[in-house]
């Protein structure tokens, strides 16, 4: 099971921009009411003071910060964040213990605002309560289930503190799939690099990307190779990483029949020449077929993963499909296609326009 660090939760509250992004996407009334042309102040310092010492070792992350509303109050708004992978029974109370601290200490308002982090979909917890005889206390708040935002609506944005709130939504999603979740990541690195961030954006974004959607070491190593790669501005090599192995073993069977070749002639000009043969042969086999079939494959892979089994017809239209930029293009359809019928749909209007400009 992949959690996502606690520590990447962190940084991401503590930019004003990536704030702004959270409130606008998760609590959309909230954002409207706050006047963000007057800027953010963290209060952490104050938080350290009050924040209850039962608490201090736990697996969550608080901050707390001041922003105007438009009718020109000032507001303090903390922000609880429950990150672990299991929901807690004793969440609502510590909200509350967090609330009434900052109170007892400051007299000041608060608003508290829960993010569950989790992938539990039936697990909301939105207040405490209890009574002693007449005495009644109900403390509610609002949450922003990561589960529950849009991720479409995220990668439309446009802006880079959108597109790493994607991350996070899709690092919960795929917590148990960890094959998926190298498509994933690789679809939202090239989609950091194809729309024109500064440096500073792209490297916030690509250093987020590892942190919130943490892979295998294997998984992690191909990633690697395949940002290296996009970054030489190669998009369309962006997944070709996937299937090394389908191109190396083309590679291998070509240098094994040009040295084959070169041993049987017995001379050293036949061998060179035969390991040049088979050098050209193996690339040649290596990137036409094991790329093709690569890709289909991964797919495939895709679509299994998210949607269930995909039926014969499907399978066999999907492999009447040659050209690795459709393939390519095929895959990013699949991520956000939502069912196999769309997907599918999405297929056959592909192969259609291709016949109508053939």
């Amino acid at each position: 099971m992949l959690t996502v660090d606690d520590t990447a939760w962190k940084a991401f509250t503590d930019d004003a921009e990536r704030l702004q992004a959270l409130l606008k996407h998760g609590l959309p009334r909230l954002h409207a009411q706050i006047d963000w042309s007057r800027g953010v102040e963290f209060l952490d310092k104050e938080l350290a003071r009050v924040a209850p010492k039962e608490y201090a070792n736990l697996q969550v992350v608080d901050k707390l910060f001041r922003v105007y509303l438009k009718d020109g109050t000032e507001e303090w708004i903390l922000v609880h964040l429950e990150a672990q992978s299991t929901p807690d029974p004793n969440f609502a109370e510590r909200m509350f213990a967090y609330h009434i601290a900052i109170w007892l200490r400051y007299r000041r308002r608060v608003l508290s605002i829960a993010i569950l982090a989790d992938d539990n979909p039936n697990w909301r917890p939105r207040e405490f309560q209890y009574a002693v005889g007449e005495c009644e206390i109900r403390f509610a708040f609002p949450t922003i289930k990561v589960l529950d935002l849009d991720e479409q609506q995220l990668l439309e944005a446009g802006d880079a503190a959108s597109l790493i709130l994607a991350s996070f939504v899709r690092a919960v999603r795929t917590r148990h799939t960890p094959e998926i979740r190298l498509q994933a990541r690789v679809e939202l690195m090239q989609l950091a690099l194809e729309r024109g961030y500064n440096e500073e954006e792209i490297r916030q974004i690509l250093a987020f990307l590892e942190r919130a959607m943490r892979l295998p070491a294997e998984l992690e190593e191909q990633y690697e190779r395949m940002l290296e790669e996009a970054s030489r501005k190669q998009p369309e090599e962006l997944l070709t990483s996937l299937e090394r192995r389908a191109i190396r073993r083309g590679l291998l069977r070509g240098y094994r029949r040009g040295i084959q070749r070169g041993v049987q002639r017995g001379e050293k000009q036949g061998l060179q020449q035969g390991l040049q043969q088979g050098l050209q042969q193996g690339l040649q086999q290596g990137l036409q077929q094991g790329l093709q079939q690569g890709l289909q494959q991964a797919i495939l892979s895709t679509l299994r993963e998210m949607y269930g089994e995909p039926p014969a017809e499907l399978v066999h239209e999907l492999s009447q499909i040659g050209d690795p930029a459709r393939l390519l293009e095929l895959h990013t359809v699949a991520l956000r296609a939502g069912n196999l019928e769309a997907f599918q749909q999405r297929l056959r209007e592909m192969v259609r326009n291709d016949d109508s400009t053939a």
